[in-house]
């Protein structure tokens, strides 16, 4: 019994994934609704800012180059936080996080990304 138990398991175990799959087919469609649901939930002051920080990463960072020691970047992380959390209280995690950026020692999470290492401080309720 043992040895076709083992006998099943083991070629499953072969064309498994490893970590985690993005969603495929009608889960993709949800993934995509639901992120969608979120920005179309904001307010007036939320997409008025969600339109500049987009500015700012599209146009702005581009001519001066990234220069955030953060993943994700303050600009990301003031974006994340708006939509998850409202106008006011994303707004004002990002501009605490903005106080924060310089280049004092970080003696919490970091993440190599691409051979650098950055400090990593994701927002908190996304």
């Amino acid at each position: 019994m043992r040895l076709l138990l083992l006998a099943l398991l083991v070629p499953i175990t072969l064309f498994a994934e490893v970590g985690y799959v993005e969603p495929w087919g009608k889960d993709s469609q949800l993934l995509e609704k639901s992120q969608n649901e979120k920005i179309a939930k904001l307010s007036l002051m939320g997409k008025v800012a969600q339109t500049t920080i987009l500015f700012h990463q599209k146009v702005l960072t581009h001519i001066s180059g990234p220069r955030s020691s953060y993943r994700p970047t303050s600009s990301e992380y003031m974006l994340q936080a708006i939509r998850a959390n409202g106008f006011w209280k994303g707004y004002f995690m990002g501009c605490d996080r903005l106080l924060r950026e310089n280049g004092d020692p970080w003696v919490y999470r970091t993440k190599m990304i691409h051979g650098k290492l950055y400090k990593w401080d994701p927002p908190e309720g996304t």
